[in-house]
């Protein structure tokens, strides 16, 4: 059983396609089970060419629905004999009006070792150990009736209206037949491990659609209750966790039950079909602008994210805009590309003044007409200016998600080196471990909040993008969205220095003073501390990070063709940039930045960073150990606890007698211009082609996905 274990680690990271990994190690709070597998040419059929065979045949008061695209859906599953259990959450009054029903589902499941598959339908996710139990419907599939080569569809009984709180749909099903492994008993630790190797691994590339059962799409954005998984194959797995590890037992007890992808941005290839005729024709609905900060005399650019939910889609919206209850512009916009599937979104790019006044602005936008007609619901966004007379340099906050274990990981190592060596004195940037000899705990939540995979990376923790591709599809894209992040307004400045506190080199002394262009209320912000290490180094195969680029014969360019020279396993590496402890990391230490700042005064405080009784990765290891004669640096930076956005950092290099690094307090410029393909000026490059003029006068096409 241990092997077994094991060689489920060792599946969820060595095993797939996919560009970019889910996180592995198990969080308290979103535990990662599945792995995904990009549809492949080579291995499954496209969904253009697939069957679908007879189907349920739709009277005027029905529609199929579904949050995803089916046809760019990839696979997903966990490579071992398993229960599958598969939920999907169906909204009250968004897709469709009251007295709306459930009527059946489809889904796509290509799997020929799928058996004891079951449909059902309930007001709530099923408990623990009975998930497939829907408490309103389950209904029993005959293998016969599974289609491999598109849906299998499932018509209920009767039509189950969908009450205020809504209705859960879903199907499970189990896997049988994959290779069994060798007896413990029987096998070596190297034997087993050639096994893996050479017989389980090449088993389950080439039996695509039985290790990975079912299918996904990407969101661009995730949607809450798109995706529930459970299995109690791996529920026994943590209460055998729990059993082996009785100081975590807990939290892996915690871990039994639905998990959430949704939060990733999948959406499971299943249709809803949703009857009762009380469908929504012509609405769609609005998320906030948020807030931004800005400069006085400006212009400031919101995009308006909209979402249709009507059966008519959107052709055409109208909207009005009011600033501090004012109303001051009103449009109707007509889409290049109409929105026909419901859920579906479009962007919008809204231009407004900043004024000649500071202070904050409340922005109100409503959708009043969808397809020239009243908007069927009520769709209000608000955003909230806040307008500065000054602003400092922004020095972002670069965080890296990575892990010894992900093979593509090594991209990121490659993008973090050039990003130090071009940004060393303008951003603060370091690497996060997940899952290796470098994680910690304190980090954990920033994990959780922002590693949408691995390798991935964050400018001040927002949106999730490439460490080496950044939102580009060029070689070292990322270094734009640098260029984009430098010339983002920063809200406040901060400097620190720091020094250790004691001869044993155990705690250290930072000194931090922070300045806000704006008044600030008492508790909306607060300063997060990482201690930062280079020259990291470590014996066994935890320390050796896993390259999937070896040996590749394709064109990886300049920067990353190296790696295709290294082994699969790259041994005596030197990791440097390294989160090695935190405080605060997530809003900010508790009680920093206390009181009420004026905008233009300096706010000094003192933290002391107890090192002692810090560890590191999963053998608990002694920070003060790992980083022993290191070169260490102190970073501190101001976090709005409200949204969680960074607004500055600084660094400093930790030594006795160590100064701050001062921020200037002067009115950035934009390092860069952009310009949309009709040569207008933007401030940042859209979706599709933007031409981006470097500071060195050269202009360059880049494409953003």
């Amino acid at each position: 059983m241990v092997k077994r274990l094991l060689s489920i680690v060792l599946l969820l990271a060595v095993v797939g396609t996919a560009f970019a990994q889910i996180p592995q190690r198990c969080e308290f709070k979103n535990p990662q089970r599945l792995t995904l597998k990009k549809a492949d040419p080579k291995n499954i059929r496209p969904m253009k060419v697939r069957a679908f065979g007879p189907s349920i045949e739709l009277t005027d008061d029905q529609m199929w629905f579904s949050y995803g695209d089916d046809s760019e859906a990839s696979n997903m599953g966990l490579a071992m004999n398993a229960d599958y259990n598969i939920a999907v959450y169906v909204p009250f009054n968004k897709i469709a009006g009251k007295g709306s029903t459930v009527d059946g589902i489809r889904f796509l499941l290509p799997a020929p070792k799928a058996k004891n598959l079951v449909a059902w339908v309930g007001t709530e996710l099923p408990g623990n150990e009975n998930y497939s139990k829907g408490n309103l419907e389950i209904k029993p599939v005959a293998t016969s009736d599974i289609v491999l080569d598109g849906y299998t569809e499932v018509a209920f009984s009767k039509s189950y209206e969908i009450p205020e709180s809504g209705l859960w749909v879903g199907y499970s099903f189990d896997i049988e037949g994959l290779p069994d492994e060798p007896d413990d008993s029987e096998i070596s630790d190297d034997d087993y491990m050639e096994w893996y190797y050479n017989v389980y691994v090449p088993w389950l590339n080439e039996n695509l659609e039985d290790a990975y059962p079912f299918m996904v799409s990407d969101l661009e954005e995730p949607i809450e209750g798109t995706f529930q998984f459970a299995c109690k194959a791996y529920d026994d797995i943590y209460r055998l966790y729990a059993q082996l590890d009785p100081e975590f037992a807990e939290e892996y007890l915690s871990m039994i039950g639905w998990d959430d992808y949704s939060t990733y941005g999948y959406a499971v290839a299943l249709d809803i079909l949703i009857g009762g005729g009380k469908f929504l024709y012509n609405a769609a609905s609005v998320e906030d602008l948020g807030q931004k900060y800005v400069k006085i005399n400006d212009e400031e650019i919101f995009f308006v994210n909209l979402t249709n939910n009507g059966k008519n889609g959107i052709n055409d919206f109208t909207y009005e805009v009011a600033i501090n209850g004012q109303k001051v512009d009103e449009k109707t916009v007509t889409l290049d590309e109409p929105l026909t599937r419901v859920l579906s979104k479009t962007s919008h790019q809204l231009t407004l003044p900043t004024g000649d006044k500071t202070g904050v602005k409340e922005i109100t936008l409503t959708i009043t007409k969808v397809n020239g007609q009243p908007n069927e619901i009520q769709a209000v966004a608000k955003g909230t200016l806040i307008v500065l007379a000054e602003t400092p340099q922004m020095k972002p906050l670069v965080e890296e998600y990575t892990g010894t274990w992900c093979g593509w990981c090594t991209r990121g190592w490659v993008a973090m080196e050039k990003l130090t060596e071009d940004y060393k004195d303008q951003a603060v940037i370091y690497a996060i471990h997940n899952g290796d000899p470098m994680e910690i705990g304190s980090l954990f939540s920033i994990v959780d909040a922002h590693a949408d995979g691995f390798p991935s990376l964050t400018i001040n923790r927002s949106k999730n993008i490439d460490p080496y591709y950044g939102n580009f599809t060029i070689d070292y894209g990322v270094k734009y969205d640098m260029v984009l992040a430098l010339a983002q307004t920063a809200p406040a400045a901060i400097t620190v220095k720091a020094t250790w506190a004691d001869s044993e080199k155990t705690k250290v002394n930072i000194e931090t003073a922070t300045t806000a262009m704006y008044d600030v209320e008492d508790s909306s912000l607060g300063i997060g501390y990482i201690l930062v290490a280079d020259g990291l180094t470590g014996t066994g195969r935890d320390w050796a990070q896993a390259n999937y680029y070896a040996g590749s014969t394709e064109d990886l360019g300049e920067d990353l063709q190296k790696l295709a020279t290294m082994g699969d396993y790259i041994t005596n590496m030197e990791y440097n940039h390294v989160a090695i402890a935190a405080w605060g990391a997530q809003y900010g230490v508790e009680g920093s930045l206390k009181g009420v700042l004026k905008a233009g005064e300096p706010f000094n405080e003192t933290f002391v960073a107890d090192l002692s009784t810090q560890v590191v990765g999963s053998k608990r290891v002694p920070v003060l150990e790992l980083i022993k004669d290191k070169k260490l640096h102190v970073v501190a930076y101001v976090v709005n606890r409200e949204t969680g956005e960074v607004l500055n950092s600084n660094e400093v290099l930790l030594d006795a007698g160590s100064t701050d690094i001062q921020t200037t307090l002067e009115t950035s410029s934009a390092p860069s211009e952009s310009y949309n393909i009709f040569g207008q000026r933007i401030p940042a490059p859209q979706k599709g082609v933007s031409i981006v003029r470097l500071p060195n006068g050269k202009t360059i096409k880049v494409f953003v996905k």
